[in-house]
This record gives C-alpha cells, sequence and structure tokens, in this order.
C-alpha cells in the first residue's frame, strides 16, 4: 500500500514539474512579448520625434549633414531618409556615412512603398544594399501636411541591440524571434528538446518563442525520484523497525507471558522471564512473580500436608490400634496406661488438626500497608503464657519499649511454635532468651535456646535446599507453620549457620501510631 500511495505521489510530482515548466515558458512568452512590444512602440516614438527635427528637411535636397549622433543615441544601427520619389538623400549606419548610396532607388522597398502612403512600418528581414541582414521601420515624413519622404531606422540583425532585452536568465531558459518564417533573434543553445510557447507581437508581425529545457525538467524528475527511492526506503526502513518494534514491544511480550503462564500450569515454579517495555509490561510481569511465588508456597502447603498429615496419621493411629489391641487382649499392662497412651495420640492429632486449621487462614490475602502490630508487648505475652503452661521452661525477654512490624496478630503462632521447639528440644530445664531489635527497616526478633536447635536436615528442607519426598520430610508442621506465617509479610525465617540452638525472624517496620513516639 506504501509503494502505491509513493507512486501516486511521484506521479503527481512529476505532472507538478512538467506543469511548472510549461506555465514558466507561458508567463516568459507573455513577458517577453510585452517587452518587445513596448521597445518597438519606443522606437517608432524616437523616429516620430527625429523627424520633426530640422534634420528631417534634408528629405527635399540631398545632404549629407551629419546623423551619427543620431546612430551613437538610439538602438538603430543605421538612419536614412528617402524622399517621396523612392531615392535616397542621406545614409548614416554606425561604421559611418555612406555617401556611394545617395541617389539610389528605393522605391520598390515595402518599407517605402507603406511609408509613402502615410503608414508607419517595419519590414520583414532582407539584405540591404550595404550587404548587412537588416530590419527596417519607417515613418513617414509630412511637410505642411504633406508627405515628403520617409525616414528608416535599420536594426542589424546579427547584432541587433532591440532584443538585449530578450537575454536568457539561466541555461534553461531560452527566447526566439521570428517574422515570416525567418528568425530574427534566437538564444537557443544546447538544448535538444525543450517546453516552448509561442505569442504574437502586437506591434509587428513577429512570433516569440519561449522555450524551456526538457532536460533540466527531466533532471529535476530524476531528482525527484532518487528523493522518492530515498523516502521510500526510509519509509520502509520505517516500517519495518516499528513492525520489529511492535514485535518485541508486543507480540514477543505476549508470547513471554504465555509462556510464563504455561510453565506455572506445569507447575516449574523457577521459571524465569524477563518483560521488557513500559510500566504496564513491569506490572504485568510483577503480577506474574507474585503469582507464581503464591503457587509455590500453596503446592508446597499442599505437599507438606500431604507427607506430615499422612505421617503422623498412619503413627499416631498405629498408637491407637495397638493399645485398643492389648486392651482386648487383656495383657497385664494397665488399663489407665494404655488409656493414658490413646488418649496423648488423640491429643496429638487434634492439635495437628488445629495447625493445619491454621495454615488454611494463611491461604487468605493480606495487605502488609494496612497492618502495624507492636512486637514488644505480644512477646512478652506469649513468653509469659508459655512458661505457665511449661513450667520448666525459664524464658528471658529483652526488647525496647516499642517496635512495630507490618504483621497481623496471627505472628504469635510463629512465636509460641519457636517457644515450643524450645520446649520439645531443649532438655529437661530448657533457657529461652528472646531479643527483639529494629534495624535498616526491619524489625528483628531472635530466640536462643541452650539445647541442640533445629535439626539441620529439617530446615534445609524448608530452606528449600532439599525437596520433600516420601523419605524426606519435617516431623512436624510446626516450622512450617513459621516460614509460611513469616513470609506471609514479606519476612525471613533463618536459623543462622554456625548458630546451635539460634533462630530469628526479620519482619519489615510499621510506623507507630500518631499518638505514640517513636522509641529506640
Amino acid at each position: 500500500m506504501s509503494g502505491g500511495v509513493l507512486f501516486a505521489t511521484f506521479d503527481s510530482h512529476r505532472s507538478d514539474v512538467t506543469e511548472n515548466a510549461e506555465a514558466s515558458a507561458e508567463s516568459r512568452a507573455a513577458t517577453m512579448a510585452k517587452y518587445l512590444d513596448n521597445e518597438l512602440q519606443e522606437q517608432q516614438q524616437v523616429l516620430e520625434l527625429f523627424k520633426q527635427s530640422e534634420l528631417a528637411q534634408t528629405v527635399t535636397t540631398p545632404s549629407t549633414v551629419d546623423l551619427e549622433p543620431f546612430v551613437e543615441t538610439t538602438a538603430f544601427d543605421g538612419i536614412s531618409v528617402v524622399n517621396k520619389s523612392g531615392a535616397i538623400q542621406s545614409l548614416m549606419t554606425s561604421s559611418g556615412p555612406e555617401p556611394d548610396v545617395v541617389g539610389n532607388d528605393l522605391s520598390s522597398r515595402m518599407y517605402v512603398k507603406k511609408a509613402l502612403a502615410g503608414e508607419k512600418y517595419i519590414s520583414k528581414p532582407f539584405v540591404a544594399d550595404t550587404g548587412n541582414h537588416i530590419i527596417v521601420m519607417s515613418t513617414p515624413i509630412r511637410i505642411n501636411g504633406s508627405i515628403q519622404g520617409t525616414l528608416n531606422g535599420a536594426y542589424h540583425i546579427e547584432k541587433a541591440n532591440l532584443f538585449d532585452i530578450l537575454v536568457n536568465e539561466d541555461n534553461a531558459t531560452a527566447t526566439t524571434v521570428e517574422a515570416g518564417g525567418k528568425g530574427l533573434y534566437s538564444t537557443v543553445g544546447e538544448q535538444e528538446e525543450t517546453i516552448s510557447t509561442s505569442v504574437e507581437l502586437k506591434t509587428v508581425n513577429w512570433t516569440l518563442t519561449a522555450h524551456y529545457d526538457r532536460a533540466v525538467v527531466e533532471q529535476s524528475v530524476r531528482r525527484l525520484a532518487i528523493f522518492q527511492g530515498v523516502l521510500g526506503l526510509v519509509l520502509f526502513g520505517t516500517l519495518v523497525t516499528f513492525g520489529w518494534w511492535v514485535y518485541r514491544s508486543q507480540v514477543l511480550q505476549i508470547g513471554r507471558v504465555l509462556n510464563y503462564l504455561d510453565a506455572l500450569t506445569r507447575r516449574k515454579y523457577n521459571y524465569q522471564s524477563r518483560l521488557s517495555g513500559g510500566s504496564e509490561w513491569n506490572q504485568i510481569e510483577s503480577s506474574l512473580t507474585r503469582l507464581r511465588d503464591e503457587l509455590s508456597q500453596r503446592e508446597q502447603m499442599l505437599v507438606v500436608h500431604n507427607r506430615i498429615l499422612r505421617h503422623n496419621l498412619r503413627n499416631k493411629l498405629n498408637v491407637i490400634r495397638s493399645h485398643n489391641s492389648l486392651l482386648k487382649r487383656n495383657s497385664d499392662v494397665s488399663t489407665e496406661e494404655r488409656t493414658a497412651a490413646i488418649e496423648q495420640a488423640t491429643d496429638d492429632l487434634l492439635e495437628l488438626a488445629d495447625r493445619a486449621r491454621t495454615t488454611e487462614q494463611l491461604l487468605d490475602p493480606t495487605d502488609t500497608q494496612e497492618l502495624r502490630t507492636d512486637m514488644v508487648p505480644l512477646i512478652r505475652e506469649r513468653a509469659e503464657k508459655i512458661q505457665q503452661d511449661e513450667t520448666e521452661l525459664s524464658v528471658e525477654v529483652v526488647t525496647p519499649c516499642s517496635a512495630y512490624a507490618a504483621c497481623d496478630s496471627d505472628i504469635s503462632s510463629a512465636i509460641d511454635e519457636l517457644l515450643q521447639n524450645v520446649v520439645d528440644h531443649g532438655g529437661p530445664e530448657a533457657n529461652a532468651t528472646v531479643t527483639v531489635s529494629s534495624a535498616d527497616g526491619h524489625v528483628i526478633i531472635r530466640i536462643e535456646d541452650d539445647g541442640d536447635g533445629i535439626p539441620e536436615r529439617e530446615m534445609q528442607i524448608i530452606n528449600g535446599d532439599e525437596n520433600i519426598t516420601q523419605l524426606r520430610h519435617t516431623v512436624g508442621i510446626g516450622l512450617w507453620l513459621v516460614e509460611w506465617i513469616v513470609r506471609r509479610y514479606d519476612g525471613v525465617f533463618r536459623v543462622p549457620e554456625q548458630s546451635r540452638g539460634l533462630v530469628e525472624i526479620t519482619l519489615p517496620c510499621a510506623s507507630a501510631p500518631e499518638d505514640v513516639e517513636p522509641t529506640d
């Protein structure tokens, strides 16, 4: 389509160039014809003025009166006076007087006949007695109202000053003047073909033709063609570039989004795809990344639940089944011991069910921008609560006056799990120290005990360094709950390397309420 537009534009411009050349020739022809008509009329007026002077009286008597001043001050190349019988009375040329032709009979010359008949006349080109190719402008001389002769001004065709006004403006233009098919003047040079316009003069039966070199027109057309070609290449390049940009910024990006979604469908949560471009694509990439992380975490939750629930349910149910069988057999073991074991297994399953319910609640989205929890009173409360329930545990709490984190109060479940972990693995008289601090826009909670700490294998599974399998999974769901709760608020749960019995939670800081002064 663009090629058709370019061709139509080129054809239109080519027509415009040709039409402009034709219009230029027409305008020049009309202007030059007007100039030449005016020049001829002025020369006729010069003759009229001259014949009224005393020099015109030579018509009655042959005279050698000096006509040179007249020749020198006008555009004429010669001036002659002819009496009423047609004989030359006097003749002066640009070369000087011509006495040898005085008396010659010119009565047969048309310009003499016309003037003696009372007309102003401009002759056709002819060869004069002097041998020069001339044109003659004649006018009658009247004495006392009677025509007594003619006054004649001659122009040499080869060097006529009459045509000086027709000099070319440039090499592309030329002018010719013809009379009766014979050329009077021409500036046509090496032009092989021209665009021409002819105009007839009003003063005399001459034809003036203005020419415009067609080669110049063709050259302009070629330049236009080159320009159009270059423009076409630029346009084509622009279209290709624009198409590539559209492909890169739109089509290719859409393909990447589809690949991203396909990877998520196939549960490839480690898939990475960079969407470059404007802010809209950056927002899409950010949304896809959040979706990937949420899907990955939810699948992790499902896998953990599946592995742990199957493992724990199997173990606890086996305990219940075994004790129940022994009760049926009336073994030596007391009924009280058996029922206590069954009760403990049942309590463990109920606790596991409660934790599973907590995990389900973590699937609901949250907005950390609207959350604010002071970790200091929360941690002190949880420490007091577990010491009341577990009297063998001693907890020391070191905190500032306040430390606001961008989280909800369910973060207390994570604190409870970590303190319970101290009870389960810290020995008969476990000691724990909980420290709260703030640094670099985060609230940092450290829980350290004097026990063996979290087994390395379990932390490798929670951190993602090891995959969850039938044979490789954590003993319980507690540490997973800590990981999921902390991650829900864009926090980090980790066990520092080379640290026994130390765990660390990092949460984003939140601004203190307006009625509370911030403290360090």
